[in-house]
């Protein structure tokens, strides 16, 4: 009960998270803003630095974390592109996929399995991101041809592989949730700064220029909350990953919502519709 409370608590946030990220890249460069995203929360996450326990860590642990950094920068680098160029109605629901392929994964490589129940789940899931598809075809064009819809798929998946790597690193390698938010958070910066780096050097022409804006500092405060709660979640005895990354995306109600009341987003209703069906599939999957 603790880990869905947290989960909860950590959705509620993700969807800020969301609806800042969007605020942030719209019509802005993308990298600068994912390294800006990324060392604000490793700035606001440093002072535990100071703490031994947290400081002296193994090369092991390192070697690690480095490689959750991988797969996120990899996996933010497709979503925030995205993110650029989709409504959020469309993005956010897309985003909250990342249980489905979660569970798949689960499934795959780490012995867990879904009831028959989620199944049926998995499946409304499937119909309502054809629903999704319909929408999108008026709204961007030819959907499942759209790269940006692809990039946001693709991230996804990047994301929910993550999301089965931070099992493993705190359940089965023992790793402290403070010393996984951390370091990953000082390595994601690191990395992003790298590609952003050479972003500036060898990019011949920006299409996109840079704006500084404020509300770029509360993407990442944000995120350390909502991974907090996360990793809070996913250190309770007993706690599914499955279970608790259906929970962290109902953030998709608060991304959803703003991308209607903020930003005006069109073709309401059948996104509606599909959001519905996404919902409840997710909330199937939950409690199944």
């Amino acid at each position: 009960m603790i880990s869905w409370l947290l989960a909860l608590g950590s959705a509620v946030f993700l969807g800020f998270y969301d609806l800042t990220k969007k605020a942030s890249l719209r019509d802005n460069a993308v990298l600068p803003v994912l390294f800006l995203c990324s060392l604000s929360s490793a700035v606001l996450l440093s002072p535990a630095l100071l703490s031994p326990d947290v400081l002296n860590i193994s090369l092991r642990t390192h070697l690690m974390l480095l490689g959750k950094a991988f797969i996120v920068t990899a996996s933010w680098v497709f979503t925030f592109h995205a993110l650029s160029h989709l409504p959020l109605s469309i993005a956010a629901p897309i985003r909250a996929s990342a249980p489905l392929f979660t569970i798949l994964l689960a499934v795959s490589f780490m012995g867990e399995r879904p009831s028959g129940v989620q199944w049926f789940g998995i499946i409304l899931l499937f119909l309502s991101y054809y629903t999704f598809s319909v929408a999108g075809k008026k709204e961007t064009g030819s959907f499942w041809n759209n790269r940006w819809v692809i990039f946001m798929f693709i991230g996804t998946l990047l994301g929910a592989l993550s999301g089965i790597y931070d099992k493993f690193l705190i359940q089965s390698a023992w790793i402290s949730p403070t010393v996984v938010q951390v370091w990953f958070s000082v390595y994601l910066t690191l990395l992003q700064g790298v590609i952003l780096g050479f972003w500036t050097l060898f990019a011949k022409q920006k299409k996109t220029k840079f704006k500084f804006r404020w509300i770029i500092l509360l993407v990442g405060g944000f995120l350390v909350i909502a991974d907090r709660l996360y990793f809070m979640a996913l250190n309770e005895p007993g706690a599914l990953i499955s279970t608790v990354s259906v929970i962290r995306r109902t953030n998709v109600i608060v991304s959803f919502c703003g991308g209607i009341f903020l930003w005006k987003e069109k073709l309401i209703p059948v996104k509606l519709l599909a959001f519905t069906g996404i919902m409840t599939g997710l909330i199937i999957i939950g409690l199944g």
